[in-house]
């Protein structure tokens, strides 16, 4: 159904997307004349990288004052977003001085200005009430995806070559935790991720009413 253009959705998209591509640039090593062969290695950017082609496409619809497909699967996409973001501030970010974290391009855009502007665009533009009980459990399936993605690429890599990471993140670093530790780690924050959807499942469900643009 056609309705009248949201122009600010359509503002805060276009510089989502314009965001967006200055960060996947940065990711894959544009900015230091340096190519990152490990981009695709890391949850931060393929999170970044999915959330950007559904903004996009959002961006198109919301032009054409159309209602955007698929308001449940960018549910999906923010949990995956949101993950990034507190996986990262509150584990990760302490190898970066508060200098060296707002002053690298990638790292602030792909941890903090991205999913950011991300969620604000879900609870500021998105239609409501499209939710099912059930979504904020189905949410960390693509989380377990990378998970599993994780596990196969490093069994399958026995002699790596010079710079390939092949465990991102210490709390999936199979050879330091063994299954035990490696487990617990995923059991926790698939917990707490659950937890936090179905916080904003409830959030939809207060905010009566859909915007103009989603």
């Amino acid at each position: 159904m056609r309705k009248n253009v949201n122009v600010s959705a359509v503002i805060f998209r276009t510089i989502f997307v314009t965001l967006g591509v200055v960060g996947i640039l940065s990711s894959l090593g544009w900015f230091n004349r340096e190519y990152n062969i490990n981009w695709y290695v890391f949850y931060t950017n393929l999170s970044n990288y999915i959330c950007i082609i559904v903004m996009f496409i959002s961006l198109i619809f919301s032009a054409k004052g159309k209602d955007t497909v698929l308001p449940r699967f960018r549910f999906y996409c923010l949990i995956m977003i949101l993950v990034t973001f507190f996986v990262y501030n509150i584990l990760l970010s302490n190898e970066h001085t508060p200098y060296t974290y707002f002053t690298d391009i990638s790292c602030t855009l792909l941890h903090c200005v991205l999913p950011i502007m991300y969620f604000l665009d879900w609870l500021l533009f998105c239609k409501r009430n499209t939710l099912k009980v059930v979504d904020p459990i189905l949410s960390v399936v693509m989380p377990l995806i990378y998970v599993a993605f994780i596990v196969i690429r490093s069994s399958l890599i026995t002699h790596p070559a010079k710079g390939v990471v092949i465990y991102p993140y210490f709390f999936l670093d199979l050879g330091k935790l063994g299954w035990s530790g490696f487990l617990g780690w995923v059991g926790v924050l698939l917990a707490i991720f659950i937890a936090l959807g179905y916080i904003l499942y409830m959030i939809d469900k207060v905010i009566k009413g859909k915007n103009k643009s989603n």
